[in-house]
């Protein structure tokens, strides 16, 4: 990792670390006074912590330009600030907010796994759109459509992703005597 972007990322981590702070003692208060209000901070939080890991990950990686940065964190901060509207306004949408990114988060993380740990090279920015565009898609679909179907899928997911790292687990235990291809 670059230099720059070890100090960078200290500075964020650092601040990151004040904001969970204060977010705990938040979260602390809300679970003893409202327990709706803590699910609500917490699918909040979740959405942030995924889109702000799926832009580092990519930006540890210089798979990102300037202007794809740029228009990644709009989107972003579009999704957070309708995210925390939807938490004071309309709960069921956050829920159904938060399982498209936790889909999308999903679909990056898998890809992730296998492009890091079993091919051993790094992300690439169109595999990476496709393959969070592909945790999406369906989740967005079956939303609207099945919300049961939704939930299915998402476990599916869920479990596959915990397959791969297990996968990959493995191999970086035993080294090179799994080969995978």
């Amino acid at each position: 990792m670059r230099p720059d972007l070890i100090i960078k990322n200290r500075k964020l981590n650092h601040i990151i670390g004040v904001i969970g702070i204060i977010l705990s003692i938040v979260v602390i208060f809300l679970a003893l006074k409202n327990l709706s209000w803590l699910y609500r901070l917490v699918g909040v939080c979740a959405i942030i912590y995924y889109l702000i890991d799926m832009e580092q990950k990519l930006e540890e990686d210089h798979v990102i330009t300037k202007i794809v940065r740029i228009f990644m964190v709009v989107i972003d901060v579009f999704y957070i600030v309708f995210s925390m509207i939807l938490a004071f306004v309309n709960v069921d949408l956050l829920l159904r907010l938060f399982g498209i990114a936790g889909s999308g988060y999903l679909g990056f993380k898998t890809y992730q796994m296998i492009r890091e740990g079993i091919l051993n090279k790094k992300l690439k920015l169109a595999d990476s759109l496709v393959a969070t565009f592909l945790g999406v898609f369906p989740a967005i679909l079956l939303i609207i459509y099945a919300f049961i179907a939704f939930l299915i899928i998402l476990l599916a997911l869920t479990l596959l992703y915990n397959l791969i790292h297990l996968i990959v687990r493995i191999k970086v235990e035993r080294g090179s005597t799994l080969i995978l291809k």
